[in-house]
């Protein structure tokens, strides 16, 4: 194996970085603790890898891909050999250790490099690399960085478009075209960059969820009942989706299967990012069973024309960018999200008499309730209204998703 990691050493050193798109995520490399950069299936983990070592210095890093070939066979027992061809290199104070999971005990594999004061950086497939597993393996000693499909600024960067700037008609039109692409086509990388590819592209990595980060990974006997979770769960997209109704409808469809066996298939999809369940407002610490409003990982993933669930689904996924943990809020009414500073409102109207005044209704509801400052997000309406003598800003969506909230959220610490 000593000549393997001599080639792999060799073959980084010659290695020319392929184009990238910059992603906003970035991964600061500290001695003695590792980064762990964890998402969906196809985010980009590999080309935030690469983009790190173009940063710090290709010398000061050494990448390895664990899912090389050459490597099969890998054991703790090679574990010298390793640390002897660093030494060679020059030990390269910085790891980036790609598909780390192929590693047999991994997580004593890393803590090791840690020992050895190594700052170490590894990335690897969602179904063996979770914010789950990742505590157990590390031990408290890593930041996790959850790395997310193109947000709408990295859509524009990877489509060229630079900065946008709406200051004409025009330009706003192309703009508001910009933004309905990314909501059909979505933000994964190779959907962008291939969107005639993008329809066979969602559906691979929909199956691969499903049959490999589900069914394989948690041994889940009956793959056609947990499709049909699947599909009614989707149906759901952008909605709030109860166990007890799902436990009803697989009943009568022939699935006798246990609402506690739902709550895991719904939490199975979580950890392999295919979906985001926020709970509801107001309810403190919330079990499993009780109804959470669902968004898929991409707002692709919702049929396209569905302009109302795609942009609410965009807008979930930019505030999990920022480091907001959502909820939903349900009173008489229902309001879409409520953060820590906001109650938030998102509708498909780009004039007043377009909005549907039981939203506005619901969202001043919300405000009453949690105390929180009103927020309108449009299609492209830009106002100041008054709802029941409250100021509510009603914002584009577009501009609301290019106001960059820098280092929020980003890493999170192991508690």
């Amino acid at each position: 194996m000593e000549h393997v990691f001599r080639e792999l050493v060799a073959e980084w050193l010659e290695w020319r970085p392929p184009a990238m798109v910059e992603r906003e995520l970035s991964v600061e490399p500290v001695e003695g603790l590792a980064a762990a950069v964890v998402g969906p299936r196809r985010a980009g983990k590999t080309y935030l890898l690469y983009q790190t070592a173009a940063r710090i210095g290709r010398a000061r890093a050494l990448y390895v891909n664990f899912e090389d070939v050459r490597l099969a066979g890998l054991s703790p027992r090679h574990f010298g050999a390793f640390l002897k061809v660093l030494a060679e290199a020059g030990n390269p104070p910085v790891l980036l250790l790609d598909e780390v999971q192929n590693i047999p005990h991994w997580g004593r594999w890393v803590r090791t490099l840690l020992d050895r004061r190594y700052a170490v950086v590894v990335a690897g497939s969602s179904s063996r690399l979770t914010l789950r597993e990742v505590p157990t393996e590390l031990r408290g000693r890593y930041l996790s960085h959850v790395l997310l499909p193109f947000s709408f600024r990295e859509f524009l960067r990877a489509r060229g478009l630079g900065p946008p700037s709406p200051a004409t008609p025009a330009s706003r039109g192309r703009l508001l075209a910009a933004l309905r692409e990314y909501l059909e086509v979505g933000g994964y990388p190779e959907a962008v960059l291939h969107p005639d590819l993008a329809p066979a592209l969602l559906k691979s990595y929909r199956d691969a969820v499903a049959y490999r980060d589900v069914v394989e990974r948690h041994r889940v006997r009956d793959a056609a009942s947990l499709e049909l979770f699947m599909s009614m769960a989707e149906a759901s997209f952008a909605g709030v989706f109860s166990i007890s109704a799902a436990h009803r409808r697989m009943k009568a469809a022939g699935f006798d299967k246990s609402k506690r066996t739902l709550a895991n298939y719904l939490k199975y999809l979580e950890e392999a990012y295919y979906i985001v369940a926020l709970p509801r407002w107001g309810l403190g610490k919330t079990s499993l069973l009780q109804p959470r409003k669902i968004y898929p990982i991409d707002p692709a993933y919702i049929p396209r024309g569905q302009m109302g669930r795609k942009m609410e689904t965009a807008v979930a996924l930019e505030l999990l960018r920022r480091g907001e943990a959502p909820r939903y809020f349900k009173g008489r009414g229902e309001a879409d999200f409520v953060t820590d500073a906001e109650a938030v409102q998102v509708t498909y109207a780009s004039a007043v008499d377009e909005i549907d005044r039981r939203e506005l209704k619901s969202l001043a509801e919300a405000v009453e309730a949690t105390g929180r400052r009103p927020l309108l997000i449009t299609w492209d309406l830009e106002d100041v209204l008054e709802v029941r003598g409250e100021r509510v800003e009603a914002i584009p969506l577009w501009r609301w998703l290019l106001a960059r909230t820098p280092g929020r959220g980003e890493a999170r610490a192991a508690v």
